[in-house]
């Protein structure tokens, strides 16, 4: 890659946010598939606008962009292409953003740990119900991504079943936010539906807000 480009990352996000030695991209060339693809740069955001920034960039000099939250998942998605490209890794955004009880519903940044959410919520008598198997160290943009489910599934229906809205970077560096908390929100297309279980595919999750419910007695 070249250090004009390497120049540029690194004065979105800082030099400690920008990974490209070979021991580093290394841990970032495969997640818990059998595939394996190692980047030439590894970048970790801490904003929605640093993301937006970064996917800008890359458009302009048209390379490729694959979003990671922890590397757990089965599909292969947080994997490079064998051309190589940028991954933007979530993990740097891992914030509570917001809990609002009186409307059981939750706004988190992509690279929450999922059952550090849950265990959050369930302080306040609220339950996120969602249970991939990697739970403990998968995060709620991955889950989203995915639309991952878990043994809970059965009972009370999968991510997507929880997700209000989101934030997305596009593939042009565009910021879009979708839905909200109202249930009757349905005006116009169900964007946040079809960026749910998108796999990086559409665009880049940063944000997300999802539903709560009563944390069950038993």
């Amino acid at each position: 890659m070249e250090k004009k480009l390497i120049s540029k990352l690194i004065r979105i996000v800082g030099e400690d946010g920008v990974l490209r030695t070979p021991e580093d991209l290394a841990v970032y060339s495969y997640d818990g598939s059998f595939l394996e693809g190692a980047p030439e740069a590894v970048v970790l955001p801490r904003t929605t606008e640093q993301t937006a920034e970064i996917v800008k960039i890359a458009a302009q000099e048209r390379v490729p962009v694959i979003a990671r939250g922890m590397g757990s998942g089965l599909a292969a998605g947080s994997i490079s292409i064998p051309e190589g490209g940028i991954v933007v890794c979530f993990t740097r955004m891992n914030r509570i953003l917001e809990i609002d009880t009186a409307n059981a519903a939750a706004r988190v940044e992509a690279g929450v740990v999922t059952a550090d959410f849950q265990a959050e919520v369930e302080k306040l008598g609220l339950f996120y119900p969602p249970d991939p198997s990697s739970i403990r160290h998968s995060t709620i943009g991955g889950n989203i991504a995915c639309n991952a489910g878990g043994p809970r599934c059965l009972k009370y229906g999968v991510t997507g079943n929880y997700v209000l809205g989101l934030t997305v970077v596009l593939a042009d560096g565009r910021i879009l936010k979708t839905g909200g908390k109202p249930i009757k929100d349905v005006t116009g297309y169900n964007l946040t539906a079809l960026f749910t279980s998108s796999e990086g595919t559409l665009g880049l999750i940063t944000e997300a807000l999802l539903r709560l419910i009563a944390k069950p007695r038993y």
